[in-house]
């Protein structure tokens, strides 16, 4: 039995000891530090880190975070520690395995920035801050969305005279007539409409990188500004006198259309105004150069990380700018006369823009601020498309008769009118922004966008008007005016955004 026994104590000792020697050979995770790890070539992380550091032709890649796995770790592996964002932006915490082996490429440092590989794995970005669970502020992550109230100033809109007024007692053929004495002008001769008054809008720009091709990413975006309306109305049974002023091409000299004058006619007559803008976009993006790393921070008092990117685009654009003017008047006649007009003319532009959009986009951040610059440039074609109509109603001796011309719209000159131009839209914004968690992103910026060869519709009012071709007509026919040809000007369009971002 002692013999059994000290038997038994022997083995037990031995596989102790085997025991003890298996567990000595590994490591346990809390000792498992970057200098002890030992690596799948038998390496130290000293060497791995030295492996890590770009290669100045070197043609390897980008590891994106969609090629993690979990299986176990083989001779061609790299463990990967901490939490940290792959592929630029990609939060991940705990333990990683990437498969194939990680070959670093200059991507950070393509600039000739002394960044420190953040866009690759950004584990070396993190730990170089000596910043616990800091989180980093790298580029690209998988998709994002921007969303912005705008606060924008539009280009006025140029408006011939077409409301005047004249003081008591102006002789009728006088009355309202531009250039005679006393006659101002009530509505118009301006070039500033539309262009005081602040405009809503909203824009969204939405976009995710593209796993399968390092550095490119697909974008789209909408830009709307609302509806914007400018009402004028002026009524009177006389007096004052209002009048609508236009040139008399059958005896070439300045005159008038009565609108209310003291026991000849009473009237109303109100100017409507409107326009709108918006667009949309989708492109590709492709990021040229970055760099990243730590620097001093005087406000935090501490190591903050920085980094900066440079990106192109390319894409298609569109933009469409429609407005249109109304001006109608209600006359009723006084005196030994009998009958009433309801005239209108209504004068309506659309820009429909095509083309291609080419565009340059910096990033730059300091620990949670941000800054943004972008400059863009569409490139293709404009339709522009006028439309002219016009309608009179009236009802003389009761009888009614309706006509398809107004005052300012006449035969000569109604009627849909459409070219193409070739055109270029430059646009710059800048934004600043503030990192309010590790997705989320408030901004605040400014955007400028011009706009070359738009017709507008205070353009296309022709007011030399020939008297005899009011409704109903009469003979002779000559001159044939008012009458239509395209009037190009500029348009462009500025304000602020405030927004934020979210990144997943």
């Amino acid at each position: 039995m002692k013999n059994l026994i000290a038997s038994l104590v022997v083995v037990s000792l031995l596989a102790a000891q085997a025991a003890a020697q298996n567990r000595s050979s590994y490591p346990s995770a809390n000792q498992r530090t970057a200098a002890q790890r030992p690596t799948a070539g038998n390496q130290t992380s000293a060497a791995r880190m030295q492996q890590r550091k770009p290669r100045p032709n070197s043609d390897s890649r980008v590891v994106p975070a969609g090629h993690i796995s979990a299986r176990p770790i083989s001779t061609s592996q790299t463990i990967i520690e901490g939490g940290e964002y792959l592929h630029g932006g990609e939060y991940v915490e705990g333990e990683y395995i990437v498969d194939p082996p990680i070959e670093y490429s200059g991507g950070c440092d393509s600039c000739g920035g002394g960044g420190c590989n953040s866009c690759d794995i950004g584990a070396s970005y993190c730990d170089s801050c000596n910043a616990p669970n800091r989180f980093c502020l790298c580029f690209p992550s998988h998709g994002w969305v921007h969303a912005e109230y705008l606060l924008w100033f539009q280009s006025g809109m140029r408006v011939p005279a077409l409301v005047t007024t004249s003081p008591a007692g102006t002789a009728r053929a006088d009355a309202g007539v531009l250039g005679r004495s006393g006659t101002s002008v009530l509505y118009g001769a301006t070039e500033d409409l539309m262009g005081s008054d602040a405009i809503s809008g909203v824009r969204i720009r939405f976009g995710w990188w593209l796993s399968n091709f390092p550095c490119w990413g697909v974008e789209g975006e909408y830009t709307g500004l609302g509806d914007t309306t400018e009402n004028f109305i002026a009524q009177s049974t006389g007096n004052p006198i209002l009048a609508r002023p236009f040139f008399n091409a059958l005896d070439g000299r300045q005159d008038s259309e009565l609108v209310a004058f003291p026991d000849v006619v009473s009237g109303t007559v109100g100017v409507s105004i409107s326009s709108r803008f918006d667009g949309a976009a989708a492109r590709f993006r492709k990021q040229f150069c970055g760099s990243s790393g730590c620097c001093f921070s005087q406000l935090a008092c501490r190591s903050v990380p920085y980094s900066s990117r440079l990106d192109g685009t390319i894409g298609y654009r569109f933009w469409e700018l429609a407005e249109s003017i109304d001006i109608r008047e209600q006359l009723q006649l006084l005196g030994n006369e009998n009958g009433s007009f309801d005239i209108l003319d209504h004068f309506d532009t659309r820009n429909l823009f095509n083309g291609v959009e080419l565009g340059v986009l910096w990033q730059g951040r300091r620990g949670c601020w941000t800054a943004d610059a972008l400059m863009r440039l569409g490139i293709g074609n404009v339709n522009q498309l006028v439309t002219i109509n016009g309608r009179t109603q009236t009802i003389e001796n009761g009888v009614g008769n309706t006509f398809d011309q107004g005052f300012l719209v006449q035969e000569t000159n109604s009627g849909s009118y459409s070219r193409d131009k070739f055109t270029m839209i430059p646009e710059l914004g800048v934004n600043v922004g503030y990192q309010l968690t590790k997705r989320l992103r408030a901004t605040l910026g400014w955007t400028s966008i011009y706009w070359g060869n738009v017709v507008r519709p205070g353009d296309q009012i022709d007011l030399d008007v020939n008297p005899n071709l009011l409704p109903p007509s009469v003979d002779p026919r000559v001159p044939l005016r008012p009458q239509f040809q395209f009037v190009e000007t500029d348009y462009w369009v500025h304000g602020l955004s405030f927004g934020g971002e979210f990144r997943w």
